[in-house]
């Protein structure tokens, strides 16, 4: 071949981005990374049997609680709506501006070579709040073209592996004493009969601060003495440590049986991370800020963390999420997406959690309610410490049709 043929070749190439593009470089010859051709994790064409295309997104703000949706429809009226995260506001020009008309004019079943384009177009913005935008529109879509093809989204990711998702109660408090967050935590898995809880150490991203002085080191002994040896204890630092700090927290909690810690360290110091995985026998967690599949792999690589944390809305949506659950597992790595949400919130998680065959452990559920005031359904709720993955198509989740009507658009 010609220099001319090569460089036509390579134009041609850049032109027409393939679904392979979300996968990270792997390693090839010589341990040289290389781009990956490995085909995309979903297939949208074997289940949709006609082109989607998008008519309208929209941000919507409903409820007197002011609850915030990414709702889409498509030019044959089909409709796929998610429960957005807090952060839309915030996004809302990213949302309109640039992945809107990312996924305009084209066929929605080509979705993972929409996100690839989408990237390569728009790579300098690349970071949570683009993949937050991302995510929103991409799951909206799952659940559309879920409704389109009359089949549940986890059907599509793959066979499903278990329909009763057991869950731990997440608190969220740094502001509680010990025996107050003990009472809230007892109310908390009297209700929902889960096995296990998560609960914050630390200040938050507070360089080896606590919220006060002694908390940590009260509240761990507190809540296992309340709840017994059999009862899972999950701790969440939020960054609040470096690695020395860290690794004594460490020991403290491997003495009370803590399961797992999330995020010792500042997320961005991945360096820092490693090193306490390295040096303790407790199971370190974290990701649930990243997006950038070379993080993923660099995690995997290096063994940074024992349990992957990605966020469906924060990592670009459930296609991404999907790659990184299979990069987790191809390692013998476990999963555990990072979603503190209760009820009908957590419908997306269910589904994902459905088929991945390297989940860890429970999976999270918010302990303060977030109460949507207006009709809704399937209504979840835990059952003797379990939530049910619902039926119907799309993620399964179900509105009063005139909230659209009324509801304020960002």
């Amino acid at each position: 071949m010609n220099r001319r043929m090569m460089l036509c070749g390579l134009a041609a190439a850049c032109a027409a981005p393939a679904a392979a593009e979300l996968w990270p470089a792997r390693r090839g010859k010589r341990g040289l990374f290389q781009f990956d051709d490995t085909a995309a994790p979903v297939d949208f064409h074997r289940f949709v049997r006609r082109p989607v295309r998008l008519k309208t997104a929209e941000i919507l703000v409903v409820g007197a609680r002011k609850h915030e949706f990414v709702r889409v429809t498509s030019t044959d009226g089909d409709e796929g709506i998610v429960k957005a995260n807090s952060r839309m506001a915030e996004v809302a020009s990213l949302f309109h501006q640039i992945a809107v008309p990312g996924f305009a004019n084209a066929d929605l079943r080509d979705l993972p070579v929409l996100i690839a384009r989408l990237y390569r177009a728009q790579y300098k913005f690349a970071g949570l709040a683009f993949w937050t935008a991302i995510g929103h529109l991409e799951l909206a879509v799952w659940d559309m073209l879920g409704k389109v093809a009359q089949r549940r989204c986890v059907e599509m990711m793959g066979p499903v592996l278990r329909t009763s998702i057991p869950i731990y109660v997440s608190s969220l408090n740094r502001r509680s004493t010990p025996d107050e967050e003990v009472d809230a935590l007892r109310r908390a898995v009297a209700e929902t009969g889960a096995k296990g809880c998560k609960v914050k150490v630390g200040g938050r991203q507070s360089r080896n601060e606590d919220a006060y002085p002694g908390r940590s080191a009260a509240l761990i002994p507190a809540v296992r003495k309340a709840f017994g040896d059999d009862f899972t204890i999950y701790a969440d630092a939020n960054g609040s440590y470096d690695a020395p700090a860290a690794i004594e927290l460490c020991r403290m909690l491997e003495d009370y049986g803590v399961d797992l810690l999330e995020e010792p360290c500042p997320h961005e110091d991945v360096e820092m991370t490693r090193q306490v995985a390295a040096r303790t026998k407790l199971k370190i967690a974290g990701g649930e800020q990243d997006g950038a599949m070379e993080r993923w792999r660099w995690y995997i690589e290096n063994r940074a963390l024992d349990v992957l944390q990605p966020d469906f809305m924060y990592n670009g949506g459930m296609l991404r999420t999907l790659i990184v659950q299979r990069m987790a597992a191809a390692a013998n790595m476990p999963i555990a997406p990072h979603y503190p949400r209760n009820g009908i919130e957590t419908i997306e998680l269910l589904h994902f959690a459905a088929q991945a065959g390297n989940l860890y452990g429970l999976q999270e559920y918010r302990m303060s309610p977030r109460v949507l005031d207006f009709d809704h359904a399937p209504v979840i709720s835990p059952v003797n410490g379990a939530l049910k993955l619902p039926e119907g198509p799309g993620f399964g989740a179900r509105y009063d049709p005139t909230l659209w009507e009324t509801a304020t658009r960002l």
